[in-house]
């Protein structure tokens, strides 16, 4: 009893809530579940303000109230709202000098005009629609899956806005651009347009967990019938999934008649490798103009840049080691396993430059010496167990031999890929007995004249019992080697004509050259070549030398050559702690260290470049996270039955039914009519065709006053049904019904533009008018502005703080379309919101700075600054957003690393604009910030500030700050 009255009461107080409701125009259903009739603007005392119906409509209601409409804005005004509210930017002082000074009678529509067909138009009303998209470039929940190809649905929404699809069409497009072409005969079907198979993402963008089978199907197909109810019908659809709606005349019988029309979609199977298991992606060729062209030309620069980061990286480290001192990494051996237990010992000599060095590791039987480059034995090194000397004679079972990567005595690569030498090997000697004084002069010889020099013949030949020789691969000195930058598959030693190998050709090395000679070696890059030791020589000997002719890059430890089986080995390795000092990976975040700010940026970058730009590559792919439709028998399932699911669960069917329009809108349950494929060869096509051709048809009595009352809230900050996506009893109705019946049916007959309707909307009085009224007894009438007897001013939105902070600066990127970005996040955000490693590829340069909307969207991570200015982080249709006041988004202006990194550059264009004269840079940098110049006040005070500061560049960048943190900075009047 308690819940009644409680049901009647909200419903009494929701349906009162605007001022003097107007009373129902006549017809036999309820509002909104009528279509629209005919209605005539009403007449107007005040005639001089009339330039449209819109303005009849509101102001009748105005005088019905004793109410008027506010004086019109200033030109300074209105253009600083026009230019934010069409492009989201702005005007520049030329722009608005321009416009004050334009003598023209239609000066403002052309201004008008020239906004809308502005393509920056588009980036601003696309980010208003994703936000109804639920859009995101992951999935959310657990992991936060990346969607690496949700930005092409993000450009297709930008192309629909800026070239005015007309909304009908826009709406087929998304719920079933698979099914637009009519089947006209028994063959294959259609094919589908790229660009539709990319618009059917906006389906596909529900949060998405790792599947559990039906439940999951059921909970995928319910968000999409609630979202489809809600963006185009304005319906909480959704509501009735569990039980009958309390409000509106949804029963639950009527979701499930509508999820009805979703039963036969089909979602692409995983990729290979996608632990997520969130479905793949369907082939979508690009479409837009020049975008083919594009992708390749990046594709191409994406791949150069990964080996350039590798340079860059290695001439980076070098020179931060040098300066700060940090460790070298050294030659080294290690035994380890079964009855050799664990021994490491490493020689301290650095050789981890890049450049061409020998390691000789000599074994007595018990006891290791190593020499690096002719020097030693020297003071070594021990990282576990002690100086055995154990040689290849004391493996109980050698089976392999590896050179490359740590395999752990099993010859195979591991998962984690640990252990990988970087760098090159142009020779690998083994000698049965440890090499003496005069054969170690011989060696350093024969090196230095074929890596330095002229050549030479042979290495010393007494007791060699393995010799891996890169400018002889084959072993054959009949033929050639491979040309240099050569995948090598395989290296055959000279002696016994044992072969190392790799099948992959990812892990294959190339050929390349070392010292000044440029003599043949292998480059190694994460690689490994493996062979078959069983008839090797050097197996029974208890004591010999090891020759490595090299080159590493390593900051962490690399595994050379190693001989083992069974999880028993002994390899050479390079060991980075030879010397005492920290490494450059611990001593490039020590805010003590000496490393620069900028360094260390990019440093960290170029550390992490390869993993983000393979995903940058992976974008690129033309494919689309989208959807299809099952093909039935006999290929898939055919159409499955639906059943209303009691509470809804899943796995608790009720009554069977048949796909079905709300009833609260038909006034009747009948099943729909669905088009099926006269040849019988697609029982699934249709449907959601069926669905979308009745929510786009001009007789629906919502879809037209759905948007229209969107685009309404949006220009004008509240809609004429205040709930943009619930037009139901708890909206409490239009406060201008026959206004908004007025403009659906303008919709329809300017055959859906949304431009045109903009246009209708922002060149009305009611638009035009001043925020502020002259009496302030309208405001005890109507508090709320209700009824629009002033311009609503409203703060931007946090996409455009954003870009309108770098807009002022004059460094917005004005490039369009494309990748996601991924600007600066402050401190180590980006790893703090990690999982397994950072999705946030970190932009510095320009491409971080392009507009807002082009930011990569995770879902579990929003950009402060973004989130304190109520950006929304789509789990859900937002049909609104929020407009908080915060001391955190003061804080964000005055504090933020954004503005305080873009106060310099706003400084500097305003001393590039205004000279040295203190009344032009006040007058310019108000005329950047506010579009207009200062008052007399603000101007003595601006200039008491400039005159004030300690320099004058002090003095102009304190100026541009106050104006970034002004009020009037992020409002709109």
């Amino acid at each position: 009893m308690a819940t009644r009255v409680f049901t009647i009461l909200a419903a009494v107080l929701f349906s009162t809530r605007a001022p003097s409701a107007e009373p129902s125009p006549g017809a036999s259903r309820r509002w909104p579940f009528y279509v629209p009739a005919e209605s005539v603007p009403p007449p107007v005392k005040a005639k001089e303000r009339v330039r449209g119906a819109i303005d009849s409509f509101v102001l009748a209601r105005l005088e019905k109230e004793g109410l008027s409409l506010a004086p019109e804005a200033s030109r300074r005004t209105l253009i600083r709202r026009l230019s934010h509210d069409l492009v989201g930017l702005p005007p520049t002082p030329a722009e608005v000098e321009a416009f004050v000074a334009d003598g023209d009678p239609r000066a403002y529509e052309k201004l008008v005009d020239r906004l809308l067909d502005d393509k920056r138009y588009g980036e601003r009303w696309a980010r208003l629609w994703l936000d109804l998209a639920r859009y995101a470039d992951t999935a959310g929940y657990e992991g936060d899956p990346d969607l690496p190809h949700a930005w092409r649905y993000r450009d297709y929404v930008i192309d629909a806005f800026n070239n005015d699809k007309p909304y009908d069409l826009f709406i087929k497009e998304q719920l079933a651009g698979d099914e637009l072409a009519e089947i006209m005969g028994a063959g294959d079907l259609p094919g589908v347009k790229p660009e539709h198979v990319v618009a059917l993402t906006f389906l596909r963008l529900a949060p998405f967990t790792e599947p559990r089978g039906d439940r999951t199907r059921h909970e995928f197909l319910s968000e999409i019938t609630g979202t489809v109810g809600s963006v185009f019908l304005g319906l909480t659809v959704g509501c009735a999934q569990c039980h009958d709606h309390k409000y509106d005349e949804i029963p639950t019988k009527d979701f499930y008649r509508m999820k009805a029309f979703f039963s036969t979609v089909s979602m692409a199977r995983p990729e290979p490798g996608d632990i997520y298991q969130i479905g793949g992606p369907l082939s979508a060729g690009f479409y837009r103009p020049g975008e083919k062209d594009w992708a390749n030309r990046t594709r191409s620069r994406f791949e150069r840049e990964i080996g350039e980061s590798k340079v860059e990286l290695e001439e980076l480290r070098k020179r931060l080691e040098k300066r700060l001192g940090v460790p070298t990494s050294g030659i080294g051996i290690q035994s380890s396993g079964g009855v050799l237990a664990n021994n490491y010992l490493f020689d301290k000599r650095g050789v981890n430059d890049g450049e061409l060095h020998v390691g000789l590791i000599s074994s007595t039987g018990g006891a290791w010496q190593l020499y690096t480059d002719g020097e030693g034995p020297g003071s070594t090194g021990s990282l576990a167990g002690g100086n055995p000397g154990h040689w290849y004679g004391d493996l109980p079972q050698a089976r392999h031999v590896a050179l490359g990567a740590y395999t752990n005595g099993t010859g195979e690569l591991l998962a984690d890929g640990r252990g990988a030498h970087h760098g090159h090997f142009a020779e690998i000697l083994i000698y049965d007995h440890p090499l003496d004084g005069s054969e170690r002069d011989d060696l350093a010889s024969y090196v230095a004249a074929k890596y330095d020099g002229d050549g030479a013949e042979h290495p010393p030949q007494a007791g060699l019992r393995f010799w891996l020789d890169a400018s002889d691969l084959d072993a054959n000195p009949g033929t050639p080697n491979p040309a240099v930058g050569s995948a090598v598959s395989g290296w055959t030693d000279r002696v016994v004509g044992l072969t190392l190998s790799q099948e992959d050709a990812a892990r294959r090395p190339k050929l390349d050259a070392l010292g000044k000679a440029k003599a043949p070696a292998l480059l190694f890059d994460d690689d490994l070549l493996v062979g078959k030791v069983l008839a090797a020589g050097f197996l029974g000997d208890q004591r010999g030398s090891l020759v490595t002719v090299f080159s590493a890059t390593h900051g962490h430890e690399g595994y050379g050559f190693e001989v083992g089986g069974g999880g028993v080995f002994v390899s050479s390795v390079i060991h980075p702690s030879a010397g005492k000092r920290r490494s450059i990976d611990s001593l490039i975040d020590d805010p003590d260290s000496g490393v620069s700010k900028q360094e260390r940026r990019r440093y960290r970058y170029l550390q992490r470049a390869e993993p983000f730009i393979k995903q940058r590559l992976r974008r690129l792919r033309p494919v689309a996270m989208s959807l299809r439709h099952s093909y039935g028998p006999p290929f898939e399932p055919g159409v499955p039955a639906t059943y209303v699911m009691i509470r809804g669960e899943y796995d608790n069917l009720g009554e069977r039914v048949e796909a079905g329009f709300p009833s609260c809108v038909t006034g009747h349950g009948k099943p729909a009519r669905i088009r099926l494929d006269p040849f019988k060869r697609w029982p699934t096509r249709s449907r959601r065709m069926a669905l979308a051709r009745w929510i786009a048809s001009g007789d629906n009595p919502l879809t037209a006053r759905v948007m229209v009352n969107r685009l309404w809230y949006w220009h004008f900050g509240r809609g004429i049904v205040p709930t943009p996506s619930d037009f139901g009893l708890l909206s409490g109705g239009p406060s201008h019904r026959e206004l908004l019946d007025w403009l659906a049916r303008r919709f329809v007959k300017d055959r859906w533009s949304i431009k045109k309707m903009h246009r209708l909307m922002v060149t009305s009085s009611v638009y035009r008018q001043s925020s502020f009224h002259d009496d302030a007894g309208f405001s005890r009438k109507d508090p709320g502005n209700v009824l629009l007897w002033r311009f609503r001013g409203r703060r931007l939105e946090a996409e455009a703080v954003r870009d309108a902070i770098l807009s002022v600066s004059g460094r917005l990127n004005p490039e369009q379309f494309g990748l996601p970005i991924f600007p600066p996040l402050p401190g180590d955000l980006a790893e703090m919101v990690k999982y397994s490693s950072s999705k946030w590829d970190t932009q510095y340069g320009p491409p971080g700075r392009k507009r807002s909307i082009y930011i990569y969207q995770q879902r579990t991570l929003s950009m402060p600054l973004m989130q304190v200015f109520d950006a929304v982080v789509c789990d859900a249709s937002r049909p609104r957003r929020r407009a908080s006041v915060t001391p955190l988004q003061a804080l964000a202006l005055y504090n933020g690393e954004l503005v305080n990194g873009e106060l310099p550059f706003f400084a500097e264009r305003v001393a590039r604009a205004a000279g040295a004269d203190l009344d032009a840079r006040v007058r310019h940098a108000f005329l950047l910030a506010f579009s207009r110049p200062p008052t007399e006040d603000e101007a003595e005070r601006m200039r008491a500030l400039l005159e004030g500061a300690k320099t004058p560049e002090d003095g102009l960048a304190g100026l541009c700050r106050v104006l970034y943190n002004a009020n009037e900075f992020v409002y709109v009047d």
